[in-house]
């Protein structure tokens, strides 16, 4: 399991067209973006890595009011046990129509082995 695999399958029953790293194509009035941002071994012992951390970007755009979907989107992290480490408001932009909000998330999984 990875981060961007779950949040994708999670935010999929929002009905919003989702993708990773750019929207290519035709841009619809609402649509989500994951970018990838890190991935780290936050606990070691006996010099081998416990946990991997992985954190992901989720980059709301809409020509709307961004608030409601904010606010599923957080709700929908919480229960399924992500870490929220950034919400913000990145503005309005004149040229194309779209409020843009994003919110920052990690979560740990078991180190998977190669067998």
């Amino acid at each position: 399991m990875n981060i961007l695999s779950e949040v994708k399958t999670l935010l999929e029953t929002l009905n919003i067209p989702i993708e990773t790293g750019v929207f290519t194509g035709e841009a619809p009035n609402e649509y989500i973006v994951l970018v990838p941002l890190a991935d780290s071994f936050p606990l070691n012992a006996d010099d081998e890595p416990q946990t991997d951390k992985q954190e992901l970007r989720i980059s709301i755009f809409t020509k709307g009011n961004y608030i409601k979907l904010k606010n599923s989107i957080t709700g929908r992290l919480i229960t399924h046990f992500f870490y929220i480490t950034d919400r913000r408001y990145n503005g309005y932009e004149t040229d194309t129509g779209y409020h843009q909000y994003t919110i920052d998330v990690a979560k740990t999984y078991d180190i998977e082995e190669d067998n």
